[in-house]
């Protein structure tokens, strides 16, 4: 099915920039971690190009996350590498993948002294009570998932008062992807397969009052590769 591409948002959806925290500093060394599935990237995030992509992505994260948290939840956490800077922030942290790969992935991360809790499921019928969680993060996972706007209300639906949703998502845009196929051979509309549009749907019914945050900040809006989605339930 044929769908509109991405557009610049309204000017009612320009949202003043977030104060931005430190980024992120603690990050595994090569080899260290297990690749989890097809779509798990961590092979590439000691490489050159896209390399340098994929942990300026994760700083981007950082930057919008509170310094301290209580508890809080990654949905599809993949190989577990963000998990070395929610473990400096919060008290207790918890992931959630649909791979098998928890047990090795805890295991790894023991070694490097970050504790986690991870448990294989879907993020779009989390096994959690409501308003568990002071933040829920999930990075490029959304374009993976066949319900994103499901995962969107869980994730509302477990944070508490006062929380924090984070979510970094790759945008549709054709110089984007030609760049990514340059780098990696492969092309991103393989890997998401209408992910990105079902993604841009989801947004529009289920995360209408997110702030949008262009990344790179530095580029215009229209033509940011990512974007950061921020939103705050109120207190």
């Amino acid at each position: 099915m044929q769908t509109a591409p991405e557009t610049q948002p309204r000017a009612d959806e320009r949202h003043v920039e977030l104060p931005r925290a430190q980024p992120a500093t603690r990050f595994p060394r090569k080899g260290w971690l297990p690749t989890t599935g097809p779509v798990d990237w961590i092979a590439q995030y000691h490489t050159p190009g896209i390399g340098f992509v994929l942990r300026r992505r994760l700083a981007w994260v950082a930057s919008v996350l509170p310094q301290r948290m209580g508890a809080v939840l990654e949905i599809g956490y993949g190989s577990g590498v963000f998990q070395y800077e929610l473990a400096r922030r919060a008290r207790f942290s918890v992931g959630i993948d649909v791979h098998d790969a928890g047990p090795a992935v805890r295991a790894q991360l023991g070694k490097d002294g970050v504790d986690a809790a991870l448990l294989k499921g879907s993020g779009v019928e989390l096994p959690f009570r409501s308003d568990a969680f002071d933040a829920v993060v999930v990075i490029s996972a959304l374009e993976f998932m066949p319900d994103p706007a499901g995962c969107l209300r869980e994730a509302r639906r477990v944070l508490r008062p006062g929380g924090r949703f984070v979510c970094l998502r790759p945008r549709e845009l054709k110089w984007a992807d030609a760049v990514f196929h340059a780098l990696t051979g492969s092309s991103p509309e393989a890997e998401f397969v209408g992910g990105r549009a079902r993604v841009r749907l989801a947004i529009q019914t289920q995360a209408a009052d997110a702030r949008r945050l262009p990344r790179p900040a530095v580029i215009p809006r229209f033509l940011a590769p990512y974007e950061l989605l921020v939103f705050d339930v109120p207190a």
